[in-house]
């Protein structure tokens, strides 16, 4: 069937009888923009409309499938050649149905799988699973603590880069915090499953937070630390003062190793520079959270060569 030449041969019909594509539509109860498209070749009608449309045009339905009149002799082709014509047509009509039916499943199924893309996309970036560092959970199971890399906006993220961290209680409430632009070192539970120390790199310079969860409190352990250390025995070094202050008031570098078995007191490294002798001073100590003091003082000697470690026993406290 050629669509251009039926289409032309419909015109022609609706011209002799006078009537314009409105009326024709209204007479086969479609629309004009359907016969628009006949006209045009765009389309063929539909194989329920043959018979009504030929019969309006005053044409056999053969001569409508071929757009053309058929001579006289042949005005009245026998059954089994309308048949066969009508035939030829249904698959014609079938096979354009079923390609356009595909294409549009096709393309309902693609809309479709953007759309859950789309929403998972957006699950995940609101839930934060695209940017977890770590989870960890309490030794008692109590409290689970994970750390994001984006910064935490409302309730989802934003793009811009941050170390956050989301504290919750089993069945309980939620805590948020945002820690800046840094790098996570690490995150290590107090046995007694109240606490936890919280380990960032701000370009070079360490910064540990002590995190109390049944207080809701967040605390700058490296402040702490200064206080301890500034009244014991270290200062005989000449300990100098942090220039920015940003984390504590002394320069001097600290590094958690392991929580004391009491869930009080916490293994740290340090290291210094003595404004007395100008050598690097580092070692071990117990630093108790809750009296805010250092015990168990191991300072490994500065004249050593290097390379050289002594490893001190961390089992024991105090």
């Amino acid at each position: 069937m050629d669509n251009g030449k039926t289409g032309a041969f419909i015109r022609a019909l609706r011209t002799e009888l006078g009537w314009t594509q409105r009326e024709l539509a209204e007479r086969l109860h479609i629309t004009d923009r359907a016969v628009s498209k006949w006209e045009r070749g765009l389309s063929a009608p539909g194989i329920d409309l043959l018979e009504p449309l030929a019969e309006l045009l005053g044409v056999s339905v053969a001569e409508l499938i071929r757009g053309e009149r058929l001579p006289q002799e042949e005005h009245t082709p026998a059954l089994a050649e309308q048949a066969r014509e009508l035939l030829v047509y249904s698959r014609w009509e079938v096979r354009r149905t079923t390609s356009r039916s595909r294409g549009m499943a096709l393309l309902t199924a693609a809309a479709c799988l953007l759309a859950v893309l789309l929403a998972a996309g957006a699950f995940c970036w609101r839930t934060g699973a695209l940017f977890v560092l770590d989870r960890q959970s309490s030794p008692d199971g109590g409290y689970e603590s994970t750390v994001y890399r984006k910064e935490l906006a409302g309730q989802g993220f934003s793009w811009k880069d941050a170390v956050s961290v989301i504290d919750s209680a089993s069945g309980g409430p939620e805590w948020r915090a945002i820690y800046g632009d840094c790098a996570y070192r690490g995150l290590w539970w107090s046995p007694d499953s109240e606490k936890y120390v919280l380990a960032l790199d701000y370009d070079g310079k360490t910064g540990l937070s002590l995190v109390n969860l049944p207080q809701s409190h967040s605390s700058n352990l490296n402040a702490y630390l200064d206080m301890a250390v500034g009244n014991s025995e270290l200062t005989r070094h000449g300990i100098p003062w942090e220039e920015d202050g940003s984390w504590g008031m002394l320069a001097v570098d600290y590094d958690f190793i392991q929580w004391g078995p009491d869930g009080d007191n916490m293994l740290i490294w340090y290291s210094f520079t003595g404004e007395e002798d100008g050598l690097p001073h580092s070692g071990y100590f117990w630093f108790d959270c809750e009296l805010i003091c250092i015990s168990g003082l191991f300072e490994l000697e500065a004249e050593r060569e290097p390379g050289f470690v002594l490893t001190p026993d961390l089992s024991a406290e105090g």
